[in-house]
């Protein structure tokens, strides 16, 4: 007997992997079609439900974890957490209890989300009436279920949910808190890290398989934990790959289909955006930014209702399917229908409108006005570290000179004092690294520090640069240019404050071309109680808590790995501005320019004022789009080319004379 062809054999193997994928689609399509017909048969109630509970989560229970988390560090030893203290999150029994508390409670939320969804879609099922409020109220009795010390773990799985279940949420979050991103930005660097990560994602996907119908156990038929994992665990167990290949799919439809939707109603507001750019670029941008802050927010916000509604009636199903009840087909003639337009089209229009005003108000505040600030609205500036560091030695004459004749907005320079009562400009307390000299400023005269080389360092070009007092940088600023004077405090030097604010009055330097900083708080609280004229700004690198809210702060600085979009919104909602510091990237510049951030601190001020003259202060892709749709609806005349700048060019070349002299 001939062996059969090898070809043969693949062939068959072919089919066979052809057949299982058919049966494995065909499947899906079926669990799609009823999971549909589930969803809206509820779909009125349920939405309504969603809307409310996540409208609730952002007016009520997200308000109530921060004030937790305010009383938490109000009675810790600190009543904020920065790089300078951020250790004592892990030694504070305070903290820590906090910590603890605010994810409790954060689990029985989550479960109670699940838990009205879950009953929307048994009741649905049944054919029954639903009702949002009996919604709610049902499900108040499973968080009394939980209570029984046996279920407690189940609040340790909800816990674990939340990144999944409430996306936006989350998103937000991270974004205030850049420890996470800072964490995936590691991953993203080393291999190893990223292999580990991708571990512990197919764990926690297979953990979260497993215990798929944990949670319509618990809350539906009140099992214990216990007793629903055991259950939950033997069902799955029996069709692993077909049920892990449903929720896979499901969800990353779901993702995908949230993506493109967010993404398409973007592109929409963003058009119009830029059909209003053809009359007023000015009013194009304002527009712009009360999109990207209102109604942009608004549409991630459905799509987080939309993502934990097919994450629930996917789940929902798959119970249903368990004990063997699936929802019904509708009679023929009758198709699906969603049932909760009016409410959704009232929301979109509420906020589109809010926009819109918003919009409005902006145009009508004078350019300068604080609050264009605070959304953004105007273009950042570009502070000179410690002056032109590149082509200088820092914190000398020659570096101020550079970054004056470079048109920088500010200086960022650091003040110390001497022995004998001389501010001077230096940022070591210890002059080895720019002089050589093993000693600390506050341990020497200034005519010792005066003896000192602080350019050699650099290049010999600049030999016998010195350490210069502060009275000489403010005679050579006054006028020409901001200065950002940032304190370095030591128990050695108690009238360093009082002198540099002294010094400031002298040379003329107000509120205007001069702001003050420091690491320290209560150095920042000693300048306003001497000068409150003065903007005073908290220079940190991590922060967290009621930082924003300190009132002898009118601004923070921070390092730009810290920076997220949360903190910056934050802060100007505050009425207050973010500096970030220290920018030596073009990405990093991008990112903060993105971000919103108000000062650029740089050592690099050439690529950061390159950058800013590419931007021009707008969304250049958004101008492009709105010179794209004028060339189309105008093409004989060229955008941004008026008929008045064309007669003027005739007049000018007809007859040169009168042109300049009218000039």
């Amino acid at each position: 007997m001939t062996e059969p062809y090898p070809s043969t054999e693949v062939e068959s193997k072919l089919k066979h992997l052809f057949r299982s994928l058919t049966r494995a689609r065909r499947a899906y399509k079926d669990t799609r079609s009823h999971a549909l017909t589930l969803l809206h048969r509820a779909s009125a109630a349920v939405l309504t439900a969603v809307l409310v509970y996540k409208v609730l989560t952002y007016l009520l229970f997200l308000p109530a974890m921060n004030g937790i988390w305010s009383l938490t560090l109000r009675c810790s030893p600190v009543n904020y957490l920065t790089n300078n203290n951020a250790h004592q999150i892990f030694t504070s029994p305070t903290i820590l209890g906090g910590i603890v508390l605010i994810v409790l409670l954060a689990a029985c939320w989550n479960l109670y989300g699940f838990s009205i969804l879950l009953h929307g879609f048994e009741l649905a099922r049944r054919g029954e009436r639903l009702h949002p409020v009996s919604l709610f109220a049902r499900s108040l009795g499973d968080i009394r279920h939980v209570l029984l010390p046996k279920n407690w773990p189940i609040l340790l799985y909800c816990a674990l949910l939340i990144p999944f279940t409430d996306v936006f949420v989350t998103y937000n979050y991270i974004s205030q808190l850049a420890v996470p991103e800072y964490i995936l930005g590691l991953v993203r660097a080393k291999p190893l890290y990223l292999v580990l990560f991708l571990l512990i994602l197919g764990a926690a996907f297979l953990f979260a398989l497993f215990w798929v119908l944990v949670l319509p156990l618990f809350t539906l038929e009140r099992k214990s934990l216990w007793e629903a994992v055991q259950e939950s665990a033997a069902h799955v167990k029996t069709q692993l790959p077909r049920l892990a290949g449903v929720l896979l799919r499901w969800n990353l439809s779901a993702l995908i289909r949230s993506v493109l939707v967010f993404f398409g109603a973007s592109l929409l507001v963003y058009s119009v955006a830029a059909l209003i750019g053809l009359r007023s670029t000015r009013a194009m941008l304002l527009l712009a930014r009360a999109l990207y802050l209102l109604e942009i927010p608004f549409f991630g916000f459905l799509l987080d209702c939309k993502v934990t509604t097919a994450q629930c009636t996917i789940i929902a199903f798959l119970y249903d399917r368990c004990r063997d009840c699936p929802p019904e087909e509708l009679p023929e003639g009758k198709p699906h229908r969603f049932g909760g337009w009016p409410l959704l089209t009232a929301a979109v229009a509420g906020v589109t409108l809010a926009t819109g005003l918003m919009a409005v108000y902006l145009y009508a505040l004078p350019q300068d006005d604080a609050l264009l600030t605070a959304v953004g609205g105007v273009t950042p500036l570009v502070t000179f570290h410690r002056g032109d560091c590149t082509v200088a030695p820092e914190n000398t004459l020659p570096a101020f000179r550079s970054a004056i004749l470079k048109g920088g907005d500010r200086i960022e320079l650091d003040v110390q004092m001497t022995s004998d009562g001389v501010v001077v400009v230096t940022h070591d307390s210890n002059l080895k690294r720019c002089t050589g000299k093993n000693a600390k400023v506050y341990d020497l005269t200034y005519a010792e520090v005066a003896q000192l080389d602080a350019g050699r360092w650099f290049s010999s070009r600049f030999a016998d640069t010195r350490i210069p007092t502060l009275e000489q940088v403010l005679q050579l600023c006054r006028g020409r240019i901001g200065l950002n004077v940032e304190i370095k405090p030591s128990a050695a030097t108690p009238a360093l404050e009082a002198e540099t604010v002294r010094l400031l009055r002298e040379y003329g330097f107000d509120s205007s071309n001069c702001v003050i900083t420091s690491q320290s708080y209560e150095t920042l609280h000693k300048v306003k109680a001497l000068a409150p004229e003065y903007p005073t700004g908290y220079i940190l690198a991590l922060g967290v808590g009621n930082y924003y809210d300190l009132p002898d702060a009118d601004f923070f600085s921070v390092e730009t790995t810290f920076i997220t979009s949360g903190m910056v919104n934050a802060v100007h909602l505050r009425g207050k501005t973010v500096s970030a510091w220290t920018i030596d990237r073009e990405k990093v510049a991008t990112h903060m320019l993105e971000l919103g951030v108000d000062d650029l601190i740089t050592d690099k001020p050439d690529m950061v004022q390159d950058l800013l003259a590419r931007n021009q202060q707008v969304d250049d892709s958004l101008i492009d789009f709105r010179d794209l749709l004028n060339a189309l609806l105008h093409p004989e005349q060229p955008a941004d080319f008026s008929d008045d700048a064309e007669e003027t060019i005739t007049d000018a070349v007809e007859d040169p004379e009168e042109f300049v002299d009218a000039a």
